[in-house]
């Protein structure tokens, strides 16, 4: 058992976890919200087969979402008691356990200022990918359906913010 304990956060950084924990409870609803509003997000679900189950944390805290696309096309939340634990989440492995449900893509955010920066449009997921922001486990072509998917609902939320404008034209 350790000595230390662990480092007290800031009013900010409370604040910051207060928000992504919102965030990612209300996750698999805005999804299946948005899909009916943005052809490019209803796209992208299309794209995810029934059943496929994605998962977003963040490291050094206890903020995780773990999302199933449902035969419908709508998301839900998966509770930790169902996620397989005899697997690696996003190995794209079988659970001996029938009953367990596999995380076939992982997203993990490196820090709770990058999932805060990402989640409140400060920061664009191109942004937070060059700078390293979030490691990622799983297929690449579903990875890059959910990228595309979790744009289209940052910009959709966002557009106001500096990080989603488009560019202004050019003044001749």
């Amino acid at each position: 058992m350790s000595d230390q304990t662990p480092p007290r956060r800031t009013a900010a950084q409370r604040l910051q976890a207060l928000y992504v924990r919102a965030l990612l409870r209300l996750l698999p609803h805005l999804i299946t919200l948005l899909r009916h509003v943005s052809p490019r997000i209803r796209a992208e679900v299309a794209y995810l087969a029934p059943g496929y189950t994605f998962r977003l944390s963040v490291r050094g805290t206890d903020l995780t979402c773990t999302c199933r696309r449902t035969d419908r096309g709508s998301f839900e939340r998966i509770p930790p008691a169902r996620v397989a634990r005899d697997v690696e989440p996003g190995s794209g492995l079988a659970s001996a356990d029938a009953d367990a449900v596999t995380v076939d893509y992982v997203i993990d955010f490196r820090s709770l200022a990058y999932a805060f920066g990402c989640f409140s449009g400060g920061l664009t997921l191109k942004d937070a990918l060059a700078q390293r922001a979030f490691s990622t486990r799983g297929p690449n072509d579903t990875g890059v359906a959910l990228t595309y998917l979790f744009t289209a609902l940052l910009k959709m939320f966002f557009g106001w913010r500096r990080a989603y404008r488009r560019p202004a034209a050019a003044m001749p």
